[in-house]
């Protein structure tokens, strides 16, 4: 089997001057993203949490479909992808304490965008962003606030974290993802049995 990494286009993607704040993004709703572990910490955190993405969960009955009400962070809702990339640019830490990740493409856009990165420690994110992201359990909101403060008071930390997340972001451009697939092509063309798993 032949596994190939997702991979984006880093056009879109760069960094800014950072600024104050924690960005997350994906399905508000959905448990295996964890946004509710940011924000039940945002008030006690000095910079102010954003969270981006969509509170309303498709599969319930409109009158249960709305994400319960904020625990302090700020939620942005949907937004177009150049909005998005905006956010990225300047967001001085990027967090996704996912349960359950199988690649974790908002990451790759933060690490893009030179993000200080803070993952939930599961094995998919830890495989692609080992030493260029900080992990928690995803279920310890304790240890999420540490790391988080961790990096918020040292500006050093932070910058070293943004850098090193960027140099990994390199690794999974998608002329790399092309590049792969077209192999698999080449070796199904000339009769070679492939498995390939993205």
């Amino acid at each position: 089997a032949r596994t190939i990494p997702n991979g984006r286009a880093p056009g879109l993607f760069r960094p800014e001057t950072k600024k104050a704040m924690v960005l997350a993004a994906g399905r508000l709703w959905d448990e295996a993203k964890n946004m509710q572990a940011l924000d039940c910490i945002a008030s006690s955190l000095p910079w102010p949490v954003w969270l981006a993405g969509d509170d309303r969960n498709p599969g319930q009955a409109p009158a249960d479909a709305v994400w319960p009400p904020s625990g302090g962070a700020l939620r942005l809702g949907p937004l177009a992808l150049r909005t998005l990339a905006d956010c990225f640019a300047f967001a001085g830490i990027y967090a996704h304490p996912a349960r359950y990740e199988p690649f974790g493409l908002t990451v790759l856009e933060a690490a893009m965008s030179g993000c200080a990165l803070v993952l939930g420690d599961i094995p998919s994110l830890r495989e692609n962003w080992e030493h260029a992201a900080l992990f928690v359990p995803p279920d310890d909101t304790e240890q999420l606030r540490a790391v988080l403060l961790d990096l918020i008071f040292d500006p050093q930390l932070r910058e070293e974290m943004g850098r090193r997340s960027l140099a990994r972001s390199k690794f999974f451009c998608a002329e790399a993802m092309g590049a792969g697939y077209l192999d698999v092509y080449i070796a199904v063309a000339a009769g070679r049995r492939v498995a390939c798993v993205s």
